[in-house]
């Protein structure tokens, strides 16, 4: 009978030490260490996919964990929540490692089209210099002019952003800059195609 009893205390025992598993502390906090590190590396605007499934992964591997600290302490059971934890922390790295990767890369192309962009006022502002002046589009070339010296002052703030580390919206003004000075040479050779024709 004694020997039963033991039995059935050392079980108990068992039980009770299984089931008061420890919560994944430890892995949750290294987790969102490395969300917050993929934040620093401007994962969310360069490596936007790999961000989301790590947020989402750590985001689900909360709920699980609270989950199993809702239920009674013999009952509960962090190895699914540690284990999202752990691909979750996996997740947010692989999202930084992205994020310095196309952030590298963007750098490059921004350069190529800083290069671009500068070629583009060059030829525009030569084209101005060469556009016929005279009483019948006077009044156009000013406006080519003031277009050109805007198009000067957005390329100065794309200049600045690049500086700043800001790529993507140095990106975007970039374009936008080479779009509009092609535009201001094309409106130029118009502007002296309709001089010559009269």
């Amino acid at each position: 009978m004694l020997k039963r009893v033991s039995l059935v205390l050392v079980a108990l025992t068992l039980l009770v030490i299984a089931g008061c598993s420890k919560a994944p502390e430890v892995e949750m906090q290294a987790a969102q260490a490395g969300l917050d590190a993929a934040k620093t590396a401007e994962a969310q605007d360069y490596a936007p996919d790999a961000f989301r499934m790590a947020s989402d992964t750590l985001n689900a591997a909360m709920a699980a964990k609270q989950e199993q600290d809702s239920k009674f302490a013999l009952f509960r059971s962090y190895g699914k929540s540690k284990e999202m934890f752990v691909r979750a922390k996996a997740l947010a790295d692989n999202a930084s490692t992205q994020a310095a990767q196309e952030k590298e890369r963007v750098k490059q192309e921004v350069t190529n089209l800083i290069t671009q962009a500068q070629a583009a006022i060059d030829s525009a502002a030569a084209a101005l210099k060469k556009a016929p002046k005279g009483k019948g589009n006077k009044a156009e070339i000013e406006l080519i002019n003031n277009d050109l010296v805007g198009v000067q002052a957005s390329f100065t703030e794309a200049q600045n952003d690049f500086n700043a580390g800001k790529y993507k919206v140095a990106q975007a003004k970039v374009q936008a800059v080479i779009q509009k000075a092609d535009s201001i040479i094309n409106e130029i050779a118009m502007a002296a195609a309709k001089k010559a024709g009269k």
